[in-house]
């Protein structure tokens, strides 16, 4: 006998996160003229276009009338013939990917070996963000979605732990770090709900001091959002320039200090020297990760175009000299 779920039309247009449980039909009562519309369209964005017994008459979704008796039902459909799919459809998937006859590709995998995924994913959506590309957007922010289901799979293959645990243990910490929401901790702006994000969020991790929050930071972020998060857990306290034009002196400083530095040193010089310019971009509120992706996106779009100038010519790039080349680049970029 097939599970059947019942919820009301009142219930259904509250919830901001509806699915129906995996293999059951689906039935919405009191459904009435006034609400009929926006339960057909809220349905449609669930379900798809499946087919809905009302009346006792089967249509399309998308053809069905208001129901008489304030009912709609639809029947059980099969996974594999669905229109729309649920988080939960995923877990599934992967599941089914990893059981003893599914993808031996999918079944060999561990945290270790698809660790590196998880980065690219991110990258390639922060890359959708920056195009502007909504179509793109929505496909890499479900290969990041994947590469935590997919190890919550792992985890729960390997008794470690499984995605109950996972959405729990976010869902719980959202609601802890939002003290200004979900508890009495009044914030007026965006500035005080920061506040009251970092002080829970130390709260939680039982940090201390500003030091231990610095160490908390990923080693693994590069090193320009490193450094940014450590300069803004100091700044926090007071440790900061007043101005993005005093922390630009501080740049000049180090930069004198890594033209003169020996060899042995330079590398340590170059490093604060590259600090110094990210704290100043901080200060001018410019994320630095972001501002050097189009910065080196610009150099390769005009660096291009000198090359299409010199091949144009009939020169070889590689013998022209740096004047010439020096003149073509400022050319191009006279014409951006």
């Amino acid at each position: 006998m097939t599970d059947r779920y019942s919820v009301s039309a009142e219930s259904l247009l509250k919830s901001r996160a509806f699915s129906v449980p995996d293999g059951a039909a689906l039935e919405v009562s009191e459904v009435r003229e006034e609400n009929f519309e926006a339960v057909r369209a809220k349905l449609l964005h669930i379900l798809g276009d499946e087919s809905c017994l009302s009346g006792g008459v089967s249509l399309p979704l998308s053809e069905t009338r208001c129901p008489a008796d304030g009912v709609l039902s639809f029947p059980a459909v099969d996974f594999l013939k669905k229109y729309r799919f649920g988080f939960y459809d995923l877990i599934y998937i992967i599941h089914r990917l990893m059981d003893e006859d599914g993808c031996e590709w999918d079944k060999a995998q561990t945290h270790e070996s698809i660790r590196s995924n998880a980065v690219e994913e991110a990258l390639e959506l922060v890359e959708a963000i920056n195009n502007h590309d909504i179509d793109n957007m929505r496909e890499e922010t479900g290969d990041v979605l994947l590469q935590g289901a997919f190890h919550a799979v792992i985890a729960e293959n390997t008794g470690e732990y499984d995605i109950a645990d996972v959405i729990s243990e976010v869902c719980k910490k959202l609601i802890f770090r939002h003290p200004h929401v979900f508890g009495e901790v009044k914030a007026r702006n965006a500035e005080e709900a920061l506040a009251a994000w970092e002080k829970a969020k130390m709260a939680e991790k039982k940090q201390k001091t500003v030091t231990e929050k610095m160490e908390h930071v990923a080693k693994t972020l590069p090193q320009t959002m490193r450094a940014a998060k450590v300069q803004k857990y100091a700044a926090g306290v007071g440790f900061d320039f007043a101005t993005a034009e005093d922390s630009a002196e501080k740049v000049r400083e180090e930069l004198q200090e890594f033209l003169a530095a020996e060899a042995k040193d330079a590398e340590m010089e170059g490093g604060d020297l590259l600090f110094a310019a990210i704290n100043t971009l901080r200060l001018k509120g410019i994320h630095p990760e972001m501002a050097l992706l189009r910065s080196v996106d610009k150099f390769v779009r005009r660096f291009s175009a000198v090359e299409k100038c010199v091949a144009a010519e009939g020169k070889d790039i590689r013998t022209v000299g740096l004047d010439y080349l020096d003149a073509i680049y400022n050319r191009v970029k006279s014409e951006e």
